[in-house]
């Protein structure tokens, strides 16, 4: 059975954190493809986020490339707010693979507000990175595993201190963080004009 990495996130906008995560989930796990998801119906609102097309086509448009990386729509199809397990739920019946969900340590450590969170856990693995200022204690991991049969992979020897918010800061000041966003992103952006 395939193994497919999925990666949900706003992308607003994608810089090389998410791509540096995305790689790694996919060599230490032997993924076969990573599919990036960018948020369409948040169920809570986000400061500066732009149009989810805009949003969508600078992720492709940054991750076109890559043979393993792949941009899906499937939020968009959504008539309800995005929440992760109706999306998951939606994935695996189109696809026959074994999902592997990658989330942050922030989000992990709040996984028990998210919507149907205990269903969630049952129906994909999870892979979560370290967040710097979000350290994960053992008690959650253990609560969590009690829970699914599903693997939950911890990892906390890559730690990225980029923000997409500072990022759009820096852009709205004329700064384009070249190391932090890739050529292509950049290029798209200068030719939208985002964040001016």
């Amino acid at each position: 059975m395939k193994k497919i990495g999925v990666f949900g996130s706003s992308f607003n906008p994608i810089h090389i954190g998410h791509l540096i995560i995305s790689e790694q989930a996919r060599i230490r796990l032997c993924l076969d493809k990573i599919l990036f998801i960018p948020t369409a119906n948040p169920y809570h609102k986000k400061v500066d986020l732009l149009d989810y097309n805009i949003r969508y086509e600078m992720t492709e448009r940054t991750v076109e490339d890559n043979p393993f990386f792949k941009v899906s729509d499937i939020e968009k199809h959504l008539k309800t707010a995005s929440y992760s397990f109706d999306i998951m739920k939606k994935l695996k019946s189109k696809i026959d693979a074994e999902i592997y969900f990658i989330i942050g340590s922030d989000s992990f450590i709040n996984l028990h507000t998210w919507h149907r969170y205990e269903e969630l856990i049952k129906i994909v693995n999870l892979v979560v990175f370290q967040r710097p200022g979000y350290k994960i204690n053992l008690e959650l991991i253990e609560k969590y595993r009690f829970l699914t049969k599903k693997q939950i992979i911890f990892y906390d020897d890559i730690q990225l201190f980029i923000s997409s918010s500072d990022i759009r800061n820096n852009i709205k000041n004329n700064i384009y963080p070249k190391y932090l966003l890739r050529d292509e992103t950049i290029k798209y952006i200068m030719e939208n004009n985002l964040w001016r």
